[in-house]
């Protein structure tokens, strides 16, 4: 987080806590092997390079595969690489800065042409390149030369990572990094064909261009309505159980769950407010499938934004929004309030954390009055932006109830189309958003260092270089004991700071038809619950 999450109610030490839910067990069908899905928006990219949202990486996790990957308990496994690097293997160096990675032979890309190292060399060092602007490029900082080279003071060559030969590839990293083996298994450094991408431009993630390693292949593409996957034939691993997918973009919730009423599609969010009614409905009800998630959800500040520039006002916004009332009236019960921004599952999560900003209406308005704003007319206008699908009018609503019960304040709501929303967002011009942010992979280096002043994650435009510098110490600190307390350190800073209001940590309450068999959701699946596996889902009779 990878990855930013938008909530469409709907909108990545291991982690064995983590609930995995699997819909059935069943006998497979020879009639029909066709998933339809709604992915509920057009992604803005499909390039892995690019790529930082949840919908994104729901379409790119099914044509394309990196060198290491998760299970379904996030442990990593191998995938291109024929093993995964250690120092008794020879693949990391004694000093943890050299990662040689060994690919496999018979890997190939979609039109059958050998997957190499050096498709991995040039994937990442485009990643790198200012031009591209990558959101996730201070991830893999470490690399050596990578941060000048993608701030402009260094040439490309100055990266240190180097196909040695069609199979080795070696990375050189300027400090030992515990968690880069999990980096590695991220989307922004899966393989890409530099010809394809010389040839076609900006055009090369449309198909027929689309040329991934991965078990799918992107067939079409008709914007803000569908897209296809049909299954790769030169996919170099098991094959498939489905034959095809659909990825539906249908951004109202209400007309996603009629739809699947209506058999058009074979999986449905749920509506906010309905979810009891769900439940009592003797049909539907057989049809749940509810898991935990590794996400959670705020309101996120634009720090630099009159008046969320001050802490105190922050602080009490944050100290009059009612998260048990949220979780209970709006959502139904489904999910837990959250108080923090690491979610439990992940290491690092305090429960205690946060418990400042528990519901207290005369303490916020303390706060705004030791802000300055006793009289809170004195206020400047305030808006609120956020993607108008799903449910999000509803929470959007709720928080300008909130504000207006309970200090007086009227907020003005600004509604928008998903993909400006993510543009705008992206371009750190909102006030005042509602977003998250679901795991990469389970450490809290996922979760915390989006908030450092360079993170191409970073939207709240939040900078405090004590924050900084504790995000760097514990980066690179090999004692994991040392290393938890300073990512304590930093995530009571972050709390106390209050950038971010933390609302919600997700449960998915999610629809599958009985029919739809492995549905495996994880963690760090994308859009759709169970997207990371769809290669072991399956149509039974």
């Amino acid at each position: 987080m990878m990855r930013r999450v938008f909530f469409l109610l709907i909108v990545l030490a291991l982690v064995p806590s983590i609930i995995f839910s699997a819909v059935g067990c069943g006998k497979e069908t020879t009639t029909s092997k066709v998933l339809r899905v709604n992915l509920a928006g057009e992604p803005s990219t499909i390039d892995p390079n690019r790529a930082s949202w949840s919908d994104e990486r729901s379409v790119i996790d099914q044509c394309f595969q990196g060198l290491l990957g998760f299970n379904e308990d996030l442990t990593l496994k191998p995938v291109v690489a024929e093993e995964i690097p250690t120092i008794d293997n020879g693949g990391i160096s004694s000093d943890g800065k050299t990662c040689t990675f060994k690919l496999r032979h018979d890997v190939t890309w979609s039109d059958g042409i050998k997957v190499n190292a050096q498709d991995f060399e040039y994937s990442i060092k485009r990643m790198l390149d200012p031009a591209l602007a990558a959101d996730y490029a201070s991830f893999y900082y470490n690399i050596v030369g990578a941060e000048d080279y993608n701030s402009g003071s260094a040439s490309r060559d100055a990266v240190e990572v180097m196909a040695i030969d069609p199979y080795t590839l070696q990375i050189n990293l300027s400090q030992s990094q515990p968690t880069f083996l999990q980096l590695m298994a991220l989307w922004p450094v899966y393989p890409i064909r530099q010809d394809i991408v010389t040839q076609y431009g900006d055009q090369w993630t449309d198909p027929p261009h689309y040329i991934g390693n991965g078990p799918f292949l992107l067939t079409e593409w008709v914007h803000q309505d569908h897209m296809t996957f049909k299954v790769n034939e030169n996919y170099w691993g098991t094959k498939p159980k489905l034959s095809e997918m659909q990825y539906k973009m249908i951004t109202d919730v209400n007309a996603e769950l009629a739809a699947y009423k209506n058999n058009e599609l074979d999986m449905s969010r749920v509506p906010a407010g309905s979810e009891k009614a769900i439940m009592a409905d003797p049909v539907l009800s057989q049809e749940i499938l509810r898991f935990n998630q590794l996400v959670t959800f705020a309101f996120e500040f634009n720090v630099n934004e009159t008046p969320f520039d001050n802490k105190l006002v922050r602080q009490a916004f944050a100290t009059a929004i009612d998260r048990v009332s949220f979780v209970d009236n709006v959502m139904n019960g489904v999910g837990e309030p959250a108080l923090s921004w690491i979610p439990p599952g992940i290491p690092g999560y305090d429960p205690n954390l946060g418990k400042e900003y528990e519901f207290n209406i005369s303490k916020a308005k303390e706060l705004l009055a030791e802000a300055g704003y006793s009289d809170v007319s004195k206020l400047p206008p305030i808006s609120f932006q956020y993607a108008d699908t799903g449910n999000n009018r509803l929470i959007a609503q709720f928080l300008q109830g909130q504000i207006q019960d309970n200090l007086g304040i009227t907020i003005t709501l600004e509604p928008m189309e998903a993909k400006a929303f993510e543009q705008l967002v992206g371009a750190n011009q909102e006030t005042w958003a509602y977003y998250g942010w679901g795991a990469d992979y389970p450490d809290p280096e996922d979760w915390l260092p989006i908030f450092e002043t360079a993170s191409g994650n970073n939207n709240t435009l939040y900078s405090n270089p004590e924050f900084d510098a504790l995000c760097q110490e514990a980066e690179h600190e090999l004692n994991n004991t040392l290393r938890m307390q300073e990512w304590a350190e930093a995530a009571n800073m972050l709390s106390d700071d209050c950038p971010i209001i933390p609302l919600l940590y997700r449960e998915g309450f999610w629809l599958a038809k009985p029919n739809v068999k492995d549905i495996i959701p994880t963690g760090v699946d994308g859009e759709i619950p169970g997207d990371t596996f769809f290669t072991l889902t399956y149509i039974s009779e």
